[in-house]
């Protein structure tokens, strides 16, 4: 699925990831933790071109996206959720959902599965985006995303600032895509009850590199722990 290999990223001048290597395997729910500044967003951003990446690989289903701009890579099948969701406050939680199919030309249609996953959305679609609760616009952010039905769905802290049964009800929407639709899950979170609960493969990042990864039910949420605190 995404292979990356010497990759190499900087922000402005500085240097934030040098010569990192990554994979994620088709239809995994691959978790990537780490204390902060270590590289885990600047990670995500790299695979979708939003920040300068002048050196190494990044291949996704077979193909060398490193020089794609951020657009093509959503077409080829790229789904993702920023930090902070960038909903449109001003719009309607149903044209910001219509605006999902942008990779596709527009066109198509809402699939149907998208309000079994999030049955709040429907009730709300008149409504505009800012007056959702954050948990609420974190679910309209993920169904946005999987709208033009990607073969990754990358998401860059889904938990953070979501009350405790919406993030419960984000997991269970994160599983059910994976299963019912074999959609590939990468994330970048903090929780790590939540990546422990979802999470298939869990890696653990630091100064931009992988120091451990396995699968999620061989390994105990203790060990993940020290190696973040160490």
């Amino acid at each position: 699925m995404i292979e990356i290999s010497g990759l190499k990223t900087y922000y402005g001048e500085s240097l934030i990831i040098d010569s990192l290597d990554f994979s994620v395997a088709d239809g995994e729910i691959v978790a990537l933790i780490g204390r902060n500044g270590v590289g885990k967003s600047t990670t995500l951003k790299s695979i979708m071109g939003l920040v300068k990446t002048p050196a190494g690989s990044i291949m996704f289903n077979g193909k060398e996206v490193i020089d794609l701009p951020t657009y093509t890579r959503a077409k080829l099948g790229i789904g993702y959720v920023p930090q902070g969701r960038d909903i449109f406050a001003q719009m309607t939680v149903a044209e910001n959902i219509e605006l999902g199919l942008q990779p596709l030309g527009g066109k198509g249609k809402i699939p149907d599965y998208i309000y079994d996953l999030f049955p709040i959305l429907p009730k709300f679609a008149k409504r505009k985006g800012g007056d959702l609760s954050g948990g609420q616009q974190q679910q309209l952010a993920i169904a946005r995303a999987l709208v033009a039905e990607p073969k990754i769905l990358i998401l860059d802290e889904p938990t953070e600032g979501i009350q405790p049964s919406i993030i419960e009800d984000i997991g269970v929407a994160i599983k059910k895509v994976n299963e019912w639709k074999g959609t590939t899950i990468l994330l970048v979170e903090q929780y790590l009850d939540f990546v422990m609960n979802i999470s298939t493969v869990v890696n653990v990042m630091e100064h931009g590199e992988i120091i451990f990864s396995s699968k999620t039910a061989q390994t105990q949420g203790t060990y993940i722990q020290q190696l973040m605190t160490r």
